[in-house]
């Protein structure tokens, strides 16, 4: 689990951290008393390449509370699965979940600072790197909701 690798005294963000990829909007919706919304920004290619870019945002209170960048490119993955990520009816993590692929993040890099979290993580399969994932978690804007939602209980 990745939260072993550094103190993090905060349940939910411990939560989002260790949740597969595809799964940070359960996570949210089950821990924050808020619409939470995720937006597929934009997905493209690199032209020439065959590297393409899926960008999404995750929202609660219109607040950016995690920013990703999902890369992969189509000469590497299997066919159908490309064909499904380009149809963008589905997330990453439920393709993964549909084609049985282990949604397992391998962490290339993490910052912890006080506002947020960087990290950048692959996702492999037959030591294969289908995914890397870069994202920004705002522990700010989620440490916000989190008072808001005390508050309101009070």
């Amino acid at each position: 689990m990745l939260t072993r690798q550094f103190e993090v005294n905060n349940d939910l963000i411990k939560d989002i951290l260790d949740a597969p990829l595809g799964h940070v909007v359960t996570v949210l919706e089950s821990n924050l008393d808020c619409n939470i919304k995720l937006d597929l920004i934009e997905q493209n290619t690199s032209k020439p390449d065959s590297k393409f870019e899926r960008k999404i945002m995750i929202t609660a209170n219109n607040l950016p509370l995690i920013k990703a960048v999902i890369k992969f490119d189509r000469k590497i993955l299997p066919k159908h699965i490309v064909n499904q990520l380009l149809q963008k009816r589905n997330l990453v993590g439920t393709i993964l979940d549909l084609n049985d692929i282990p949604n397992k993040k391998d962490i290339i890099f993490l910052k912890v600072e006080k506002t947020k979290i960087t990290r950048i993580y692959q996702i492999q399969y037959d030591q294969i790197i289908f995914f890397e994932v870069s994202e920004e978690i705002r522990l700010d804007y989620i440490d916000s909701i989190q008072k808001k939602r005390i508050l309101m209980r009070n």
